[in-house]
C-alpha cells in the first residue's frame, strides 16, 4: 500500500530533548516496522483504525529541540484526527515530559552524574500500542536474535500489513481481528513453536480490554490488569508499565538482568534482592530512571565498540 504526504508539521519537545537517543534503542533487535539513522526516523503506525507512515526529522538542538514530523496516508486526514494522533504521539514519545527533577537531583551523582549529562534531554519512547508491545515480547521469548528475526519477517509477511511511503517499505504488526480468526497449526507452520498459543491466547484477553482507558489506573490497579493478560508474568509487567505506560516502576529483578545491572552499578553481588535494595537506598522511586540512563549508556557503547560482557549477557544487543 503506497502512502503519500497528506500533512507536515513542527513539534517542539520539552528542553532539554536529545533526538536520536529518545527515538531509537540500539538493544532493540531488527525489524521492519521502523527505520532509524541518525537525525531521522520513519516508522508505520495504526491509530483509530487507520495505518499511516510516519517520519520524524530532527531540525532542533538538545536545548532548542524542534521536530519535523510529516504524515503519510492514502487520503487527506481531518484536523481533528491530526490533533489525536499528535497528542497520542506527545503521550508515547514523552514530547512535553520534563525531567528537570531528576537531574537536579541526580546530576551530581557519583554513579549517573556523568552518564546524565551525556544523555541529557533522552526521553522514555515506545512506539508500539499495548497489543504490538506483547506480541513483540512474544517474539523475543526463549530465543535468539536470529530467530525472532527469522519469526517476525514471516509472521509479518503472512499476517501483516506493508506500506510504502517517502522511499522507505515498512510492516505493522498484524490486526488482533484478523490474527484471532487464524488456527493455532496454521501459525506453528511458520515454525514459531509454542508462541502461537501465545499469539492467539494475548489476543483473546487484548480484545477485551481498553488500553487507553487504563492509563488513567494507578500503579496496583494497572499491574493487575495487565498480569491478567495471558504470559504478562511479574518480570514483564515491569516493562509494560515502564515502556507502554510510562510509569517509574521497578519492582521485580530476574537473575539475566542482575548480572547486568551488578556490572552497571559496579557492585559485586548478582543477588537481584541486594540489588534491588541498593537502588532503593540510593535512588528511591526514580530506580527505574538511573537504569534506563545506565543501560543506555551501555548499549550505544556497545553499537559502536563490541563489548565482550555485554555480547555475553545481551547476544542481540550487536545484531541492530
Amino acid at each position: 500500500m503506497k502512502l503519500k504526504l497528506v500533512h507536515t508539521t513542527v513539534i517542539y519537545p520539552t528542553t532539554p530533548y536529545n533526538f536520536n537517543y529518545s527515538v531509537h534503542n540500539p538493544t532493540h533487535y531488527p525489524d521492519k516496522l521502523n527505520k532509524w539513522e541518525p537525525g531521522r526516523l520513519w516508522f508505520s503506525f495504526r491509530f483509530k483504525g487507520k495505518l499511516i507512515g510516519i517520519k520524524f526529522e530532527n531540525q532542533g538542538t538538545v536545548l532548542k529541540p524542534k521536530i519535523k514530523a510529516k504524515f503519510y496516508y492514502k487520503t487527506k486526514l481531518n484536523e481533528e484526527y491530526i490533533n489525536l494522533l499528535l497528542k497520542e504521539l506527545d503521550y508515547r514519545f514523552e514530547f512535553k515530559e520534563g525531567y528537570s527533577k531528576f537531574y537536579e537531583k541526580f546530576e551530581r551523582d557519583r554513579l549517573v552524574g556523568k552518564i546524565l549529562k551525556k544523555f541529557k534531554g533522552m526521553k522514555n519512547f515506545c512506539r508500539e500500542g499495548l497489543y504490538e508491545y506483547l506480541m513483540i515480547a512474544i517474539l523475543l521469548q526463549n530465543t535468539n536474535v536470529k530467530r525472532t528475526v527469522q519469526m517476525t519477517n514471516a509472521m509479518l509477511k503472512d499476517y501483516g500489513e506493508k506500506i510504502e511511503f517517502d522511499g522507505i517499505k515498512l510492516y505493522s504488526i498484524w490486526k488482533p481481528e484478523r490474527i484471532i480468526k487464524v488456527p493455532e497449526e496454521e501459525l506453528r507452520a511458520l515454525k514459531v513453536g509454542y508462541r502461537a498459543k501465545s499469539f492467539l491466547r494475548a489476543t483473546e484477553d487484548c480484545i477485551k480490554i481498553n488500553e487507553f482507558s487504563m492509563r488513567n489506573l494507578n500503579d496496583i490497579d494497572l499491574r493487575k490488569e495487565l498480569l491478567k493478560i495471558y504470559g504478562v508474568g511479574p518480570a514483564s509487567v515491569d516493562y509494560i508499565m515502564t515502556g507502554v505506560y510510562h510509569r517509574d516502576v521497578l519492582d521485580t529483578i530476574m537473575p539475566w538482568e542482575a548480572k547486568i545491572y551488578s556490572k552497571l552499578l559496579g557492585l559485586k553481588t548478582t543477588n537481584p534482592n541486594e540489588i534491588m535494595t541498593f537502588l532503593d537506598r540510593l535512588y528511591g522511586e526514580y530506580k527505574s530512571k538511573i537504569i534506563g540512563h545506565l543501560f543506555m549508556d551501555v548499549s550505544w557503547k556497545h553499537k559502536y565498540e563490541k563489548l565482550d560482557w555485554m555480547e555475553k549477557l545481551l547476544p542481540f544487543a550487536h545484531e541492530n
